[in-house]
């Protein structure tokens, strides 16, 4: 009696079953990275109105990053500054304030400076893009990590450094729980409780050779200890 279907088709089920193993642990490692803030949002870095470089003003001038963001330490949000803050340095005439009247003129026919100008002239604000963006069921209060010693580097990166503004960091929960299971990886001694100095959360260049440095792991758990500082990692602390 013949076979109805030849002896090779046995091996069937069992290639399909490999095929569709290899293809859906290939789809599942492709979602697992692809479909992720790491790969979308890190390096996200928009075009803005106005060419702000954080490279002058938070590098080479050194300017505290609370001069313009000045609610981080009170405040929920990092707020955006107006037309009029950049205004109180980016204003006069060569006999006031210019060393001369070639610089002014250089300053005055900036193209940036000249829409900043406009928009502090007409009340109209700068429509500057959003760079970092929490969803809106997730709480995150600025002022509760600064004031603890956590500093803008750990979240922003090496900002001072940047000519335009991208995304250091992915802000996602899993990132956010690393740092709340080991803040000591964190913190910087803010009050001084070391009698190392006191450290300025703003100051990124300090503060970036700090976190890397050996001792950190050390002394960021000893500030921990200090400051019983106990970050919480139920769903409530974040979610509510």
């Amino acid at each position: 009696m013949s076979m109805t279907f030849p002896r090779w088709a046995n091996a069937i089920p069992g290639a399909l079953a490999a095929v569709f193993g290899l293809g859906g642990g290939v789809v599942t490692a492709g979602v697992w990275y692809y479909f992720t803030p790491s790969y979308w949002e890190v390096g996200y870095r928009p075009d803005q109105p106005v060419d702000y470089s954080h490279q002058i003003h938070a590098g080479k001038l050194g300017m505290d990053c609370r001069y313009c963001h000045v609610s981080v330490e009170d405040s929920y949000k990092a707020n955006v500054p107006d037309a009029a803050t950049c205004m109180n340095c980016h204003t006069g005439e060569g006999e006031t304030g210019f060393l001369n009247n070639d610089l002014w003129r250089a300053h005055k026919n900036n193209v940036n400076l000249v829409t900043l100008r406009s928009s502090f002239a007409s009340g109209e604000p700068v429509r500057w893009k959003r760079i970092h963006k929490l969803p809106d069921y997730v709480n995150f209060p600025h002022s509760a990590h600064v004031n603890a010693g956590v500093s803008c580097f750990s979240c922003h990166g090496d900002i001072n450094e940047q000519k335009v503004v991208a995304q250091a960091e992915s802000l996602s929960m899993g990132w956010c729980l690393e740092c709340h299971r080991d803040p000591a990886k964190a913190l910087v001694d803010v009050d001084n409780l070391l009698g190392e100095g006191k450290v300025r959360v703003t100051d990124l260049a300090r503060v970036s050779k700090m976190l890397v440095s050996k001792e950190q792991q050390e002394r960021g758990a000893k500030l921990a200890e200090l400051r019983q500082i106990q970050p919480p990692d139920n769903c409530g602390a974040c979610h509510y």
